[in-house]
């Protein structure tokens, strides 16, 4: 996993990258709902709740900033996060 912050002019920018399986496009927008996953096989037991990304959007949204993904199977997916920079 890889992190990145940086600082451009009004706005800060968090980039969170992994090297596993990628996420398919068709999914990008889906995987900030409540309760979304991607693997319908995986059941609560096996872990994860699809709470995760939908928390972390409500509170980026909640500083006025946005979420977006880039990612393609089997490359690894990025998370972006751009708030403003309020120093």
């Amino acid at each position: 996993m890889k992190n990145i912050l940086t600082s451009i002019d009004d706005t800060v920018e968090i980039r969170v990258k992994d090297y596993g399986i990628g996420i398919a496009k068709e999914y990008h927008e889906k995987i900030f709902e409540k309760f979304y996953r991607i693997d319908k096989a995986r059941s609560r037991a096996n872990g994860g709740s699809g709470l995760g990304l939908a928390i972390v959007k409500d509170i980026v949204e909640l500083h006025n900033g946005k979420i977006s993904i880039e990612s393609e199977q089997g490359k690894g997916a990025e998370f972006i996060i751009k708030l403003p920079n309020q120093s």
